[in-house]
């Protein structure tokens, strides 16, 4: 019953230790297969399959093995073809409409913080999705990035994000992680959790604020959604975010040095003590 879940279609480029704790941790739930199954699938779906179109991975496969490259061969400008990524998955999307905004607020921030005193080199992207394709907005502010570590469960997705990084003279740092069984341990100057931390929590409680205090970064950016995957928008969800955000945060560990609403994000900046 396991292996029909691996080979299903849907789920079959999922990482595989991932996809096994899940089943292991339902099983022990549930006695009937179908329920399993069921459950399964729907844990799948909370951090996979909402975020995801059936196309998208092969879609963002064509325009980066394309890259720069219209239907007559003529160039076509990186941060065009970074929009066409990001518009491919359903978390980017909804950051493209602000996402030169973010980054100057994420800069600023820092900046500002540390009086313009040290450059920004490497980034640590968790639960990345295809953010790691906005770094042409990226680099309009962080200029001298050389390291990018970004992390998802999709193995197809790591190794378009790397040929990506290829095109950017950026090492080859994209790749899958289990992230309830395991915290990154790469050093980096600033860490994303854009909008993961809830989904993290869905599947075990707290262990979004362990993965905090566990990382080796000088600067964490953590978002919470301010919309349904549906869309709609709903009054209490920035609210009740920040007040879950900032009891549960370790004071002693961090200080927030950001905080900033945007069209559909609210966007954390903490700096490491």
């Amino acid at each position: 019953m396991q292996s029909e879940i691996i080979k299903s279609k849907k789920y079959s480029f999922v990482y595989q230790p991932f996809l096994k704790r899940i089943y292991k941790e339902e099983s022990a739930k549930y006695k009937k297969d179908k329920e399993i199954i069921k459950a399964v699938k729907n844990q799948l779906h909370i951090v996979y399959g909402a975020f995801f179109t059936g196309k998208s991975i092969k879609c963002a496969e064509d325009l980066i093995y394309n890259y720069n490259l219209d239907s007559n061969g003529i160039k076509i400008p990186p941060v065009i073809i970074a929009e066409k990524l990001m518009d491919l998955n359903t978390s980017s999307k909804e950051r493209l409409p602000f996402i030169k905004e973010l980054y100057k607020f994420i800069f600023d921030t820092i900046y500002n913080f540390n009086n313009y005193s040290e450059n920004i080199n490497s980034i640590l992207d968790i639960g990345c999705g295809f953010n790691p394709f906005s770094l042409p907005f990226i680099f309009d502010y962080f200029k001298y990035i050389k390291s990018y570590y970004a992390f998802d469960i999709d193995i197809n997705l790591a190794k378009i994000i790397n040929k990506y990084f290829v095109l950017y003279n950026l090492p080859q740092y994209a790749g899958c992680i289990d992230i309830i069984s395991e915290t990154p341990s790469q050093i980096a100057d600033i860490a994303f959790l854009f909008k993961i931390i809830p989904t993290i929590e869905t599947c075990k409680k707290s262990r979004g604020f362990e993965i905090l205090n566990g990382l080796n970064a000088k600067y964490i950016i953590v978002s919470f959604p301010t919309k349904t995957l549906c869309g709609k928008s709903n009054k209490g969800m920035p609210k009740n975010y920040a007040e879950f955000f900032e009891k549960s945060l370790n004071y002693d560990k961090f200080k927030i040095i950001g905080k900033e609403f945007f069209q559909n994000e609210l966007v954390y900046i903490l700096s490491k003590k």
